[in-house]
């Protein structure tokens, strides 16, 4: 058994996403062939990604929406069967103008629910990385006073580092993730033999709402998410969901109280 290396992690992303050429990917098929860990990670990812597409819906636009496209198009309104016989280019220019025009509607809800999973992908995908990788974070230290400077010396802005030994959950470091292209610093906590990542995505101006955390899973992992100051958090782990939050709620009563 051979154990999974940083260049596995790394190239693990490209291969599912088709950018290696062709002597690269036999090279990381017979590479994961010898690393049990890392096919178990390619299984997790390629599973994620099905999901995702699954569960991704494609928006149809309504009757009245279609009644207005045509009434801009200078047509009377018809049914559907007449639409399609009567449908002209001059008709379709008119439609996709009206359609810019509505894209503040219809068309940013329709691709909001892409959005959402594409960043809790990434949340997960980012996870799985940090297990597969020599270090789960880069700055190894149970001291969130050396933690947090070395955020500062890195990000234009960085999260709260509370100390939650006492309540079992023991500070191992931090890193930074790329979620949607911003950097986003992430808080490395273990209990017992799991890990917990808690990404802080930056959000200025932003405030606690008290809300209770949003809940999603995906392959064995959990990932709760909530407004904080100047923060939306997301608190990834594959232990149980009962301790992930009272992980949650924890950090969250620990950064109020400083």
């Amino acid at each position: 058994m051979t154990p999974a290396t940083d260049d596995d992690a790394l190239l693990l992303n490209a291969y599912v996403d088709g950018e290696l050429d062709a002597a690269a990917a036999l090279a990381f098929e017979r590479r994961m062939a010898e690393s049990p860990a890392l096919k178990a990670a390619f299984e997790r990812v390629t599973a994620l990604r099905k999901s995702i597409a699954a569960n991704l819906q494609r928006d149809q636009a309504s009757e009245m929406l279609r009644m207005r496209i045509m009434r801009g198009a200078g047509e009377p309104a018809q049914d559907a069967a007449g639409a399609a016989r009567r449908f002209s280019w001059r008709q379709m220019a008119a439609a996709a103008a009206i359609a810019a025009v509505l894209a503040s509607g219809a068309t940013v809800m329709a691709l909001r629910p892409t959005a959402h999973f594409e960043t809790f992908a990434a949340i997960v995908a980012g996870h799985e990385r940090s297990l597969l990788a020599a270090s789960p974070v880069d700055v190894v230290s149970s001291d969130r006073h050396t933690v947090k400077p070395w955020f500062d010396a890195r990000l234009a802005i960085s999260p709260p580092v509370p100390d939650l030994a006492a309540a079992g959950f023991a500070l191992e470091g931090g890193r930074v993730e790329i979620i949607n292209g911003k950097p986003a610093p992430t808080l490395v906590y273990r209990l017992n033999k799991h890990l917990i990542s808690l990404l802080a995505m930056p959000t200025p101006g932003g405030a606690d709402d008290g809300a209770a955390p949003a809940r999603q899973t995906q392959d064995g992992y959990t990932v709760l998410t909530w407004r904080g100051q100047d923060f939306t958090y997301a608190a990834v782990s594959d232990a149980a969901t009962a301790d992930l939050e009272n992980f949650q709620s924890r950090w969250r009563k620990a950064v109020a109280a400083e």
